[in-house]
Order: structure tokens, then sequence, then C-alpha cells
């Protein structure tokens, strides 16, 4: 017998390991103020204020400054050109359009080409809003080689947007360009979100002319929140492809990016935000 003291944590294989909680403490989050309850998409530095007429609606366009090599690929312009072409009653309801500059690790964890934000509190202005991010200019997305059916279905639509997709040994390579970028976000992103809107006013908002009782417009009033996350994405995709076929048969999209710099001047906004 061999003398010495038993030592359990020897035996322990999860000593040391995430299992007993070891780094916990270090996983990546997006940072949250005790103090401020907004959301982080709602907390924008130092954005320009700039009202825009939709078709006779106000709309509150909020543009916050890009960060060194960022861009706003679309302009003013060419928003107000698309919102100018989509029916008015399915954005009489958007009080914001933001352009916003994410945080580096937003963009590790959550990015998106924008998002439709059902109710946005930005200081004094607020509303149902739709996002749209600043990007750099040219940059390399990764996509692993998992992909499911709707992913591949998303690269065939980057790669028409002119984006380069270059298969790789871990995956898929997707090369950006400003124009790239512009057209994705501008002519497929910007009308995806205004379908989320519509869908989200159609489900929640919208009193149902079959409820006869309170509880059953309660019940009616929280039919987006349980609709699955797939059918919400499959609604907004439908609504943009089918939006950008019929503008597209007429003649009015695409179009070349509208370059004003005295009207951005005009706008307090500096035109090296979009590329100039």
């Amino acid at each position: 017998m061999k003398g010495g003291t038993w030592n359990p944590t020897r035996r322990n294989r999860n000593i040391g390991t995430k299992k007993s909680g070891y780094s916990q403490n270090n996983k990546l989050t997006i940072p949250s103020k005790w103090c401020d309850y907004r959301v982080f998409w709602e907390r924008l530095t130092k954005p320009v204020a700039c009202p825009i007429e939709i078709k006779g609606h106000q709309i509150t366009l909020l543009v916050e400054p890009p960060k060194d090599g960022y861009i706003h690929a679309s302009t003013p312009q060419d928003i107000i050109r698309v919102l100018n072409l989509i029916p008015q009653e399915h954005i009489e309801e958007i009080e914001l359009v933001v352009l916003r500059q994410p945080k580096k690790k937003e963009e590790i964890l959550k990015p998106v080409w924008g998002r439709f934000v059902y109710y946005a509190d930005i200081g004094k202005y607020h509303g149902a809003g739709v996002y749209i991010e600043s990007m750099k200019a040219e940059t390399t997305l990764k996509w692993g080689n998992r992909i499911d059916p709707y992913e591949r279905k998303e690269l065939q639509a980057l790669e028409s947007e002119g984006h380069k997709i270059t298969k790789v040994k871990k995956g898929y390579d997707i090369r950006t360009s400003a124009e790239s970028i512009r057209n994705t976000q501008l002519f497929r992103t910007l009308p995806h979100e205004i379908g989320h809107a519509i869908d989200y006013l159609k489900n929640s908002l919208e009193p149902s002319i079959n409820a006869t009782t309170e509880a059953e417009s309660d019940y009616i009033s929280d039919k987006y929140s349980s609709k699955p996350s797939h059918d919400k994405e499959e609604f907004a995709h439908r609504y943009a492809r089918e939006f950008y076929a019929k503008m597209s048969s007429q003649g009015h999209l695409p179009f070349s990016k509208i370059l004003n710099k005295e009207k951005l001047i005009e706008m307090n906004l500096s035109p090296e935000w979009f590329g100039y």
C-alpha cells in the first residue's frame, strides 16, 4: 500500500473546464448599463435628425456618424426614393428610419444588414423604426460549410446583388463592396423590414372584425409574438421579393446612387459618411 493522502481533485476531470464554471465570466456579451433600460440599438451616439416626408407622412431620419473605414452605403435620397415606391398604407405607421453604426461586439454577436423595431426609444424620438447598419466599404464575410436551404438561397441572392462568393475549405467567403452592400440594403433589406412592419401591424395592432369579446381581442393582438420566426422571415422575404419584381418590371428599380453633396450638407450630414 502506497503512502500519502488521497487528493480527490486529481480524479475530477471537470476541474479547470467550463463544466466547473471556469472562464464563464469571460463570455463575450453586448454590454448594457444598469441605469439605461434601452436596448443597444436604441443607444445612438450623436445622431443627426433629418425630417423627411413620404407621401404626406412625416418620418424622422436619424443618421449616426460612421466610424473610420465604415460608410452608409445608401444616401438619404436613395432611401426616400425607395420609400416613395411603397404603398402609403404600408409606411404610415413607420416613425423612424435609422442609419446606425454598430459597435464591434454587436458585429460579432448580432451582425445584420438591418432590422425592424416595433418600438424604438431614442431620446425624444420614438416609435416603430427601420434600421440600416453601416458597414466597411470592402470586407469579407465568412460562412461555414453547414448551410441550410434558406441560407443557400441567401447566398444566391447575395451573389445576384454583386457580392463575390468563393467556396473555401472551411465554408464560403463573401467579398463585399460599397455597391453590393447598397444593392442588398436598399433594394432588399429596406423592403424586407417594411414587410416585417406590415406583418406586425396586421397581426398585433389591427383589431379583428371577428373578435366579439375583449379576451378574443387580446388573443389576436398577441398573434404576432407567437408566430414562428421562420414564418415571420418568410413573410418579409416574400414581400421584398414581390416588391422588387413589381418595381423592376415598371422600370423603377434598380437605380444608380443619388449623389447630391449640397443636399447632404443642407441636411447637416457629412458627404464622407456616404462614401464620397
